[in-house]
């Protein structure tokens, strides 16, 4: 059979054949897909961005670790470089205290966008520098008062390195940490009081504590120990409101266990709260935010001991400069310098100039901040100060000056020596276990100076002084007046015109204590308290004197010797309750005539003199009455306090007398504008000179027929008093002229009174001489003082 030829031809037309049959089919297979692909078209697109989306923020997580690696870094860094070189400047590097953790470091800022994932090598670079140049060299967060005392965001961040960090050359807190250590170590329980025995009467301790370093607030331990902030409140600030500071109350009392709030805290306080962490003390107490303020019985359970919650801190922080906004300025060395001045607080002059010249000092609330803290740092304008039981330190903010000297001076081994006695913690580590008329005096002059903002708080500001006192003086305080010496007590005299206070509510103050008047800034004159109670013979200084010389009690320039003549009760009309006025009640036993008399319990005598078990460095001339110390289990007991005595009215019965009186001379305090305060003569029959009084407000010298002797006015007799050898009642002349040949006179102590429906008010002290008096003075009558 013939062969096939190959045509080409034919090889094409299968090979198209074959394309086209191909292309049908897939077009074919298309069609049959088309209806389900249109289906899963949706769910695809869905599960895709889905995925997307959790890649993105696996990606952001992943940066976000990354970058707080870097920050983590950098803080461990900084703090080391910080350590490094706080070691260069001091011999021995400072060591946290045990009872706070070191300083918490600041979370890092909240991002409000996530950032690029390109950040560039330059951006970083910067970023480092940045946090460098804001992160504290301690470890610790920023001071909250660099942070305001600066004008930028900038600014703030570089501020706080200064101000609070220990190896910044501005900064006081290597100096306090160095004071506070140096006490510790060579001053003792001085000023720590930690080494008291275990038997003694545990004192009042406060119900709760911030804890600086979780920024909350705790329930109080009583071995916790705590810093206490003193300051001043200041005028206009509203003290509740929507816009008033915080304060502790009942319905925030949880959330504040939790975190304390961030908004409307005071500077201050602020400050005092970050300083305290920076110390390396965890807890601070602080009276706005540690009492609950709408708790009546818990507010005034802690007014009455405030005292204790100030003897019994570890260290007291003073804000004396300004008010509660102002904060403490000299941990912002950023804030402008200004020429040194000793007045309003600056930089200039020492301790004691400062804190005379300070806003802070002229506060009624602030005295037994005072009194009781055994150990303060002082906050001026300018600068910083230290005073405690044993010493006192001082040195400007930037470093110089006293501070330095401190530092040489501890590097030789000089330590101060302590003279003062230290007090149990009953007696709020101030005060001898027995009556101290003379100190009493002090405390009470200089709280007469001194402002409440609220004239209501007049007694309360006073109260936890007299509360811990009470545990001295037999008998205990009624509106500042010690019942036990109140022949005494009712001699007080204005140095100046002094007005009346008064109070919204009662209990309303009384005209017959220095406590019912205004005294504007001039002392109350308690020299005749300080001469009746004469029964010390030598002693030693108790109490916190700061390294100064002791006080000098004073030393009356003649014998005045008191003599009881009228017995007090309180009053309120429905009920009269006797005056334990028995301070004097031992005084004979001096006599050598009562030399085999029994001597009252814990007394003996010694030669001439008495001695009492309570006090080895104390001789009395005579015994007085003293309480017996408080036992375990006691010191919880009420004690009679300023309201437990039925009041305001003094009843009693005593003679009176009108008299002629015209005006003799003016007495006013030197450097003041205060009004001055006008004597008066007392006249008796024939024109006669008998004593003179001294007003207590502006009524002498005023109207013109004062100086004519046409007034006439009332006086009652309030007791009697034997001087010899001078007086401190009349001028010198008049002493020679009444005094009989042995140097003696004898003089009755009278007030000037006014009579307003059925009650007489206290309008001046006079003196009148005795016989006079007994000549001239009608029969005892019923008197109400009030």
């Amino acid at each position: 059979m013939p062969s096939t030829a190959w045509d080409p031809r034919e090889s094409s037309v299968r090979d198209r054949d074959r394309d086209r049959d191909r292309r049908r089919d897939t077009r074919d297979r298309k069609k049959d897909y088309s209806g389900s692909e249109d289906e899963d078209d949706t769910t695809e697109d869905e599960d895709t961005a889905d995925e997307r989306e959790r890649e993105k923020s696996r990606e952001r997580e992943r940066e976000r670790e990354q970058r707080e690696r870097e920050r983590d870094r950098d803080r461990d860094r900084d703090r080391d470089r910080g350590d490094r070189a706080r070691q260069r400047r001091h011999r021995d590097s400072y060591a946290p205290r045990d009872n706070g953790p070191p300083p918490p470091m600041p979370p890092p800022p909240a991002a409000s966008s996530p950032p690029s994932r390109r950040m560039s090598l330059t951006e970083r670079i910067k970023g480092t520098f940045s946090r460098n140049k804001s992160a504290n060299p301690d470890g610790g967060p920023p001071s909250p008062t660099a942070r305001r005392g600066s004008s930028g965001a900038s600014a703030a961040g570089g501020g706080h390195s200064s101000a609070g960090g220990g190896s910044s050359k501005g900064s006081p807190i290597p100096r306090i940490r160095e004071w506070l250590d140096t006490c510790n170590n060579q001053h003792g329980r001085h000023c720590n009081g930690e080494s008291e025995s275990s038997s003694a009467p545990a004192t009042f301790r406060p119900q709760f504590l911030i804890d600086a370093a979780d920024r909350c607030l705790v329930r109080a331990k009583p071995e916790d120990r705590y810093v206490a902030l003193s300051y001043v409140w200041g005028p206009g600030l509203r003290h509740n409101g929507q816009d008033a500071p915080v304060q502790l109350l009942k319905d925030n009392l949880d959330g504040w266990l939790t975190a304390l709030p961030e908004h409307n805290v005071p500077q201050t306080i602020s400050d005092a709260i970050w300083l305290a962490r920076k110390l390396g003390l965890r807890h601070i107490w602080i009276d706005r935010m540690c009492i609950v303020q709408d708790d009546e019985a818990v507010k005034e359970n802690h007014i009455r001991h405030m005292a204790y919650v100030f003897a019994n801190a570890y260290l007291t922080i003073v804000a004396a400069h300004n008010d509660v906004n102002t904060g403490l300025l000299p941990l912002n060395p950023r804030r402008p310098s200004r020429p040194p001045t000793t007045r309003g607080g600056g930089g200039g002059g020492d301790h004691n100039e400062l804190l005379l010249a300070s806003r802070w000092n002229t506060r009624g609330w602030t005295l037994q901040e005072l009194l009781y803290s055994r150990r303060a740092v002082f906050f001026f304008e300018d600068a910083v100060t230290w005073e405690c039981h044993c010493d006192l330190w001082q040195g400007a903010g930037a470093g110089g000056g006293n501070g330095s000297a401190f530092a040489r001076a501890m590097m030789k081994g000089k330590k101060p020596e302590c003279t003062n006695r230290i007090a149990a913690s009953a007696y709020g580590f101030q005060h001898a276990a027995w009556p101290d008329m003379d100190e009493y005096a002090r405390i009470a002059a200089n709280y007469s100076a001194r402002r409440v903002t609220l004239v209501d708080d007049t007694l309360r500001a006073f109260s936890g002084i007299t509360h811990v006192l009470s545990r001295v003086f037999p008998g205990g305080f009624v509106f500042g007046m010690p019942l036990m010496f109140l022949d005494s007590a009712l001699l007080w005299r204005p140095q100046a015109s002094i007005r009346r206070r008064a109070l919204s509510r009662p209990p309303f103050l009384p005209s017959w204590s220095w406590m019912g008047w205004w005294f504007d800034g001039i002392r109350v004159d308690l020299t005749l308290w300080k001469a009746a109670a004469d029964y010390v013979e030598d002693t030693r200084a108790t109490g916190k004197r700061g390294g100064q010389a002791p006080l000098k009690r004073f030393q009356a320039p003649s014998s005045f010797r008191i003599k009881p003549t009228v017995v007090w009760r309180l009053s309120d009309r429905m009920t009269h309750v006797p005056v334990p006025n028995t301070g004097l009640q031992f005084r004979e036993l001096r006599s050598r005539r009562n030399a085999a008399a029994a001597l009252p319990p814990g007394w003996s005598r010694s030669g001439a003199h008495f001695v009492h078990d309570s006090d080895d460095d104390t001789v009395f001339k005579y015994p007085i009455p003293v309480e017996e110390p408080p036992e375990e289990g006691d010191y919880h007991q009420p004690l009679p306090g300023e309201l437990a005595f039925p009041g305001p009215l003094l009843a009693f019965k005593t003679t009176s007398g009108i008299f002629d009186v015209d005006f003799s001379v003016t007495l006013s305090a030197k450097d003041t504008i205060n009004p001055p305060v006008a004597v008066g003569n007392i006249w008796g029959r024939g024109r006669r000179w008998i004593g003179e009084f001294r007003a207590h407000d502006g009524w002498l010298g005023i109207q013109s027929s004062n100086y004519d002797g046409d007034e006439k006015l009332e006086f009652i007799a309030i007791s009697s008093v034997v001087e010899r050898r001078g007086s401190l009642v009349f001028p010198q002349d008049r002493y020679e002229e009444n005094a009989d040949a042995n140097g003696f006179m004898e003089v009755v102590n009278v007030l000037w009174i006014e009579r307003i429906a059925g009650v007489a008010y206290r309008r001046g002290i006079g003196h009148v001489i005795s016989k006079a008096w007994e000549a001239h003075a009608v029969d005892e009558m019923e008197i109400l003082l009030g």
